[in-house]
Order: structure tokens, then C-alpha cells, then sequence
């Protein structure tokens, strides 16, 4: 494969600082949490966690973080799924803080890599690598795509057959983890085989852990599901065995309430096929004609030049009309990309010709594929978000074809055009590189669906007619992002927001029921259609077509508490609490989620009585409290029974770290006075952890709370004493800290020290006899100090005849005679003038 089919990214050869998001820090907890090997702990097919984070939200970064965090002088494996992700990567992790050499494990020559980096697919080499790394205590990383990573298997083949032991590798990132599961790659599976590739652990990172097919029609739910499952999946990393725990779930709602993505819309463009019904196509009420142009071979018809003519008067009107800026099209063939953007202008030289005032003369307008060269794709990408700046054109338009996939920077694009063609995993890809969107910029990008009706079907049919199966494939693309967010539509609830017409929207309520009873939170899908489609419609065609069977949510999560109600006579439920077979359904968040709902009036009466029968608790601030002492439960129960978070930390997208940070705040002010801490909080708070509020700073007790986890899960037996200083666990220096707390333990408050005796943290006793000895030897006065100075000064003029002491001279009394005059010269301000008269008596030179 030559040069120019990649970009090579510059090398930086320093490690950078990237500073982590909240976000990010409490997704790298989570990880070095669940790859930290507790006491008496055996894992002999190696530590495995999995980490969902939504497109855009830096992963990344979080997985070179986690590099650093658990293998800071070890050898690091990442796996990537391209050879563009591969180069990108390698830049990313070294600007994310990672040290030492990075290699590539691919067929990459040279001129195609960085600087200093190399590349070798053969298992000596590879080998050597490790090897030497591993002598030297030196950090390593190592790059490989899925395609390539059995190169890594043949290390450690090669070292065996020649009677060598080559280390476990430290930490094996798999990125884009969902495509080593399912039926995307079988051949892929040796990245999961620690026989073959031995790792000490292994970190899973995707957007989308599980990757939705379209569901076949009459498929139901299944008994007992977390959610809606279709029978089959393009992919899944739900085997436990093979991907570890989920510990992190950050997905695309969330990420969209948090403000790391825009929120954004689904647009559908209902067009008639003009090949089968020309005549009902002429009475559309967009302008599309022919179109012209042909490939190199003059075969025209390898195109459908009047379909595609058809999508682009129709992209145009939306482009104009939503006024946005630029707009990416994806399609499944070369020729198609370029028939595309090569005729685009002349539709909407056509469309500006009929209605001037509306439509320009010209778009910005240029397609890529992957037979470009780097240099013309590199320059087209930058011409992309430079045309208004450059060009003055307010519209640009860039067609592709397996250019914009992984690893592949793009400015920030308005919305992309989806045709729905191709595998579902592709798909779900275009969709997250559409979605990463510089966040807080206000605005809501646009994903372009156009669907083609069969004659006799009219706009908003969607029901009855079986041309929207466009709209089904990219609406289930989504739900792989987040299932909650399509899942959610299923549910509809009248809004007040829904227009009519030609803008009609069918939006779901904030916050309203997903199949698995959890708040997607504020973001809501709005999916725009041409004409008027009733939200009930909607609701019943993502139930049929893109779901597997009728979700009633509302009516689940009564029974739920109904059940609840009559085992426990309350509805005080915690907001973690799962019901039902399974525990599959989350009623704390459902409650919760109603009780926002009554606070902003779009609770319905009815079912507001209903909740009443079974004495709800409406109260929001007790509501909100009640929450948070729950995520304090979740917090304590990860984190050795403490409450001393991090001012930043979060979790489950909570900021635990705050909330707990203002209880403190309030917990100083005086008893009965504005802002104090009520009585009955603070009583909840120390019951789950009595030094939730310490008097001393709060960095301390974590620390503590880290030793304690580790004496806990040592059954109480540990030798502080003979504990490496250079032990860490769940990434904290753990040795270095106890070695502090026993030579400074008489400085500790009486309390801190109770608290380290109970865990067996004692006084370090030959530093304390030490400091003993020190105090009981008389005290010096600086007066009688510099009389024995100037006495082995004037010895020592008297001897050498001169008063220029070396630095480094000592008297056999043991006096650091040179020291002890430069400390003189250096105080001389601070000298009487008797003692400046004596020194200069002897010669000294100021």
C-alpha cells in the first residue's frame, strides 16, 4: 500500500498534559478501579473491564490516562481497527501523557510512519521489543490494527519455541471494541485469547457495545430483558467472560445532557421515485429533474441520475432552509459520491433560477474516496470548513465514499446525508463521526434520511408503506449509540412543542420512559418529517419496524410500584433500586423521573392520582437529597465504605463530588443558622460513613479510606512496616503514604491516629526514638553557636593563615566549618556589630 493512501500525523517527542474532563476522571476511576488486582486476588485469564463512552467524549484520552495510571514503566498494546486510527492514535496517546518508545505493529514502511517510531510484523522482532522494554523498566506501547494483532500472537510463539519467557503485556487497549464480537470478524478473536497474546489486563473501549440489525417483523420481547432486544445483533460485548464488567457507561443522551455533544434532529426527505410513478413524481412539490453528467466510460445509467437529481433539490431546500453550513453525504460507491457533487451546483443553479430570493447561485461542492491521495484529501477536508472564510459560499457540500471513517479528522460538520445502504456497522461509524460536535455551540446538527415512496404511497404513510426502510436502518444505527433515546419515542407523550404541517415533529416529552425504566434525561429525538406524522404514529412504528415488540412503560413501572408499595406499605425507594425478574427494571429512577415531571406541571392528572393512592413522595428537595445519598451509597460501597470524593468526581453521571462538597460547606455552619445542615442529613450522611465530614482536609481521609481497602481486602493481616514504598493500588501511592504517616504520626491529630492504629498503622519507632534522643539533648543558644564557630575559625586562620574555608571542610569535632561561614555572609544583616567586628578581626571578605 503506498504513501499516499495516509496521513502521517507528526510525533510528539515529549509526553503532553492533557488535562481530563469530570467525565473523563470518573470513567478512569472506574477503569483503574476494575483492572487493580485486589489482595489474595487471582485472575488467571487476566483483569477485563469494558468502557462505553459516547462518540466525542474522549475516550481516548481516557484510555492513554489509564496507560499511564496502570502501566507507567510497562508495555502497552492498542488495538485499532485502521490503519489511519492507527497513525492518529499513536499522536493522541503521546499528547495524552504517555512516555517512551512507541512501535507499530503493521506493514507500514518508514516514510509512511513518524519519526522515530518503527514498524515489523515479525514475531522476533516484536519479541525483541518486549524483551528489552522489559529489562530496561522502560515503557513501551505498541500499535496494531485487528488485522495485524496475530503478529503479536507470533512473538510470544517465537520466544517459547526458543525456550524463552516473555512477559505479559502490562495493558491491552482494544479500541472500537465492538469489532472483535459478534459476526464482524471471527479471525479478530485472538485479541480476546490470553493464551495466545498474555496480558495482565485488558481494557474494552466503544461507543457502542452492542450494534442493532433492523429487527425482523413479528419478533417479540423477551421474557426477563434488560430492553428490547432484536433476535439477532450485527454485534454484542455482553459475554462478561470475554469483555469483563461494563464500569463505564457513558452514552449519547447523556453525553448530549452533559454537554459534551450538540443535541441533534432526524430529518426525513419523502421524494417519489421518479422511475416508477413519473407522473405522480412531476406533482412533488420540490424541483428535481434528471440531472446530467456521466462517468469516464459515458455509461450514465451506472448512476440513478433522476433519484439523485431528486435528493439534491431536496438536500438543498433543508440546507437552505435550516441554514446550515456544511453538510457531508455518504454513499456506497465512487461514482455515485462523484455523480453526486459534480452535478449538485447545476440543481441549485436550477433552484436559484426559479426562486432567487430563497436559493444561491452555488454551493461549495467537491467529493473524496479512498483512491485520493493524502495530499488531496487533506487539502479537500481543509477547503471544507475554510469555503465560507475563502470562498464566500455560506453552503458547502462534501460527498463521500470510505473516506470519513475512523481516524480521520473532519471540521465540524451541520449534518450529514444518510442513505441507509451498506452494513449496519458502517453505518452506526458515519453516524458517530457525524456526531462529534464541538460542544456548547448552541446549535442542533441534522441527520439527512431520504426515503423514495412506491407509487400509491402518500408522505407519512409510514405504517403502511415499506419505503421507509432507510429511516428504520438509521434510526437503529442510533439506538446502537443509545438505545434509550429511540427507545424512548416508543413512548408518546403529548409535549405541547409537536407543529403541524410541513415541519410537524414527533418529539417524546423530557425525560419519558425507555424499555429499561432509565432517564435518558433532557435530551429528546425530534424526527421531522415532510408531512404530518401523529406522535402515536410514530410511537407504533418504532415499536414495529425498529423495536421488538409494544412498550408500555408508563404501565410497567406502575405495577412496579404498586408491587413495591404493598411489600413495604411506602414508595421511598432508592434511586439505584431494579425490580422485576432480573432486577431489569430501575423504579428509583422511574419515580424520579415522575416527580420532575409533577415539579414542571407535565405530570398528567390521572396518573398523578394514581401515584397519590400509593402516598408518592412529591417533595423535590427531600427527592434530590434522597438521590444523592443514594449515589453516596453506590460511591461508598466502590470506594471502601469513604465519602471523601474528589470535589470533581461523578458517578453514574451524578456529581457526587460537588453535592458532597456543598453538604460539607453547610455541615460548618452553626446549628440553626441559615444554610446549616440539617440534623437528620447529617445523621444519614454519617451513617454511611462517620468521617464523611473530617476536621482535617478530606485528600487525607481518601488516602486513608485507600489504605483501609487495602487492609480489608488483606483480612486485617499486612506488615505497614515491611510494605514497598513503591506500592500502588487503584492508582494511589499507597506505600509512599503510609511511609508518611508513620514518621510524621505524633504530628496527626489523636483522632487521625486512632483511625490509622485500628487498621494496625503505627509510629515509625526507630524515628521516634531518634526525635527522642534530639529533644532530650540541650538546646544550643545562636549565641553559643557562634561562639563555637568563631573559635574554630580562629583555629583554623591560626593554622592556615588565611580565613578562605572551603565549602566542604569540616573541624574533627565534626563542624561544618565552610557551611557554617557562608551562613554567616549570608545573614550578615542579621549579625551584631560586635559579631561583624570578630569576623572581620579574622579576615573574613564580605
Amino acid at each position: 500500500m503506498s504513501v499516499e493512501t495516509f496521513q502521517v500525523p507528526d510525533l510528539p517527542q515529549e509526553p503532553g498534559e492533557v488535562r481530563l474532563f469530570a467525565h473523563q476522571v470518573e470513567a478512569l476511576e472506574a477503569i483503574v478501579r476494575g483492572l487493580t488486582l485486589r489482595p489474595g486476588q487471582s485472575a488467571p485469564n487476566g483483569l477485563r473491564v469494558t468502557a462505553q463512552m459516547a462518540t466525542g467524549s474522549g475516550k481516548t484520552y481516557v484510555g492513554a490516562a489509564a496507560g499511564q495510571k496502570l502501566a507507567p514503566r510497562g508495555v502497552v498494546l492498542v488495538v485499532v481497527p485502521t490503519l489511519d486510527l492507527l497513525l492518529q492514535m499513536m499522536g493522541e496517546w503521546r499528547r495524552g501523557g504517555r512516555a517512551g518508545e512507541m512501535h507499530a505493529v503493521c506493514s507500514l514502511v518508514r516514510r509512511e510512519l513518524p519519526l522515530s517510531v518503527m514498524a515489523s510484523t515479525s514475531g522476533r522482532q516484536i519479541a525483541e521489543w518486549i524483551a528489552s522494554a522489559n529489562r530496561r523498566r522502560q515503557p513501551l506501547t505498541l500499535f496494531a490494527t485487528y488485522a495485524s494483532v496475530g503478529a503479536v500472537e507470533d512473538a510470544y510463539e517465537y520466544a517459547a519455541d526458543r525456550g524463552r519467557l516473555l512477559p505479559p503485556l502490562d495493558l491491552m487497549v482494544c479500541d472500537e471494541a465492538h469489532r472483535s464480537s459478534g459476526h464482524i470478524e471471527k479471525s479478530w478473536a485472538v485479541v480476546h485469547d490470553n493464551g495466545a497474546i498474555p496480558a495482565l489486563r485488558r481494557c474494552y473501549m466503544t461507543a457502542t457495545p452492542r450494534v442493532w440489525a433492523p429487527p425482523k417483523p413479528g419478533v417479540r420481547r423477551r421474557e426477563g430483558a434488560d430492553q428490547p432486544l432484536p433476535e439477532e445483533m450485527a454485534c454484542s460485548m455482553d459475554d462478561q467472560s470475554i469483555y469483563g464488567p461494563q464500569v463505564v457507561s457513558l452514552g449519547l443522551a447523556e453525553a448530549i445532557d452533559r454537554k459534551l455533544l450538540a443535541p441533534f434532529e432526524v430529518v426525513v426527505l419523502e421524494l417519489r421515485d421518479p422511475g416508477a410513478d413519473p407522473a405522480a413524481a412531476k406533482r412533488q412539490p420540490v424541483p428535481w429533474g434528471p440531472g446530467v453528467g456521466e462517468d469516464e466510460n459515458g455509461e450514465e445509467d451506472l448512476v440513478p441520475a433522476e433519484q439523485i437529481a431528486a435528493i439534491q433539490a431536496a438536500l438543498v431546500k433543508v440546507i437552505v432552509e435550516r441554514k446550515l453550513r456544511r453538510t457531508i453525504t455518504f454513499h456506497n460507491r465512487t461514482i455515485e459520491a462523484r455523480y453526486f457533487s459534480e452535478t449538485l451546483n447545476q440543481t441549485v443553479d436550477r433552484l436559484h433560477t426559479e426562486n432567487p430570493a430563497k436559493y444561491p447561485e452555488e454551493f461549495w461542492a467537491q467529493w473524496l474516496s479512498g483512491e485520493h491521495e493524502v495530499d488531496f484529501r487533506k487539502e479537500t477536508i481543509g477547503d471544507f470548513g475554510t469555503a465560507e472564510e475563502d470562498e464566500g459560499l455560506a453552503h458547502a457540500v462534501l460527498s463521500n465514499c470510505k473516506v470519513v471513517g475512523e481516524g480521520v479528522d473532519i471540521p465540524n460538520a451541520d449534518a450529514v446525508m444518510l442513505q441507509g445502504r451498506g452494513s449496519m456497522v458502517d453505518i452506526v461509524q458515519a453516524i458517530g463521526r457525524a456526531l462529534r460536535i464541538k460542544p456548547n455551540e448552541g446549535k442542533t446538527a441534522s441527520l439527512i434520511v431520504p426515503v423514495f415512496l412506491k407509487p400509491g404511497e402518500e408522505p407519512g404513510d409510514i405504517l403502511e408503506s415499506d419505503s421507509y426502510g432507510p429511516l428504520v436502518k438509521i434510526l437503529s444505527a442510533i439506538r446502537s449509540h443509545d438505545a434509550r433515546v429511540v427507545e424512548a419515542l416508543a413512548v408518546p407523550q403529548k409535549s405541547g412543542k409537536r407543529t403541524t404541517g410541513r415541519s410537524a415533529e414527533a418529539q417524546m416529552a423530557p425525560g419519558e420512559g425507555e424499555g429499561d425504566g432509565s432517564a435518558a434525561g433532557g435530551f429528546s429525538l425530534p424526527v421531522r418529517f415532510q408531512s404530518k406524522v401523529d406522535e402515536d404514529v410514530l410511537a407504533l412504528f418504532i415499536q414495529a419496524r425498529v423495536l421488538t415488540g409494544e412498550n408500555q412503560l408508563w404501565r410497567e413501572g406502575l405495577g412496579h410500584a404498586r408491587r413495591w408499595h404493598a411489600e413495604n406499605g411506602n414508595l421511598d425507594v432508592p434511586y439505584s433500586a431494579r425490580v422485576g425478574e432480573n432486577g431489569v427494571f430501575r423504579l428509583g429512577e422511574w419515580l424520579t423521573q415522575r416527580r420532575v415531571e409533577f415539579a414542571n406541571g407535565e405530570l398528567a392528572r390521572h396518573r398523578v392520582k394514581m401515584l397519590d393512592d400509593l402516598d408518592m413522595i412529591w417533595s423535590v428537595s427531600d427527592a434530590r437529597f434522597d438521590t444523592g445519598l443514594d449515589w453516596a451509597r453506590l460511591w461508598a460501597k466502590e470506594h471502601g465504605g469513604s465519602l471523601a470524593a474528589p470535589a470533581r468526581a461523578s458517578i453514574g453521571g451524578y456529581a457526587i463530588g460537588g453535592w458532597l462538597a456543598g453538604l460539607r460547606a453547610a455541615a460548618e455552619v452553626p446549628e440553626g443558622e441559615p444554610g446549616a445542615l440539617a440534623p437528620e442529613r447529617k445523621a444519614a450522611l454519617e451513617e454511611i460513613d462517620p468521617w464523611w465530614c473530617p476536621r482535617w482536609p478530606v485528600t487525607w481521609q481518601r488516602s486513608y479510606a485507600t489504605a483501609r481497602q487495602w487492609w480489608l481486602e488483606s483480612d486485617g493481616r499486612v506488615d505497614w512496616a515491611g510494605l514497598s514504598v513503591e506500592r500502588e493500588f487503584e492508582g494511589e501511592p499507597l506505600g509512599r503514604w503510609v511511609r508518611a504517616q508513620r514518621s510524621g504520626f505524633a504530628e496527626l491529630d489523636q483522632e487521625q491516629q486512632d483511625l490509622l492504629a485500628a487498621l494496625g498503622i503505627e509510629e515509625d519507632q526507630e524515628l521516634a526514638a531518634a526525635r527522642a534522643a534530639a529533644a532530650a539533648k540541650p538546646k544550643v543558644s545562636r549565641t553559643d553557636r557562634f561562639a563555637a564557630g568563631l573559635a574554630a575559625l580562629a583555629a583554623f586562620v591560626e593554622r592556615e593563615g588565611h580565613a578562605r574555608v572551603p565549602r566542604t571542610h569540616k573541624t574533627e569535632e565534626g563542624l561544618s566549618l565552610g557551611t557554617w561561614v557562608n551562613n554567616q555572609k549570608a545573614r550578615r544583616d542579621k549579625l551584631s556589630a560586635e559579631q561583624l567586628g570578630q569576623l572581620e578581626a579574622l579576615g573574613v571578605a564580605w
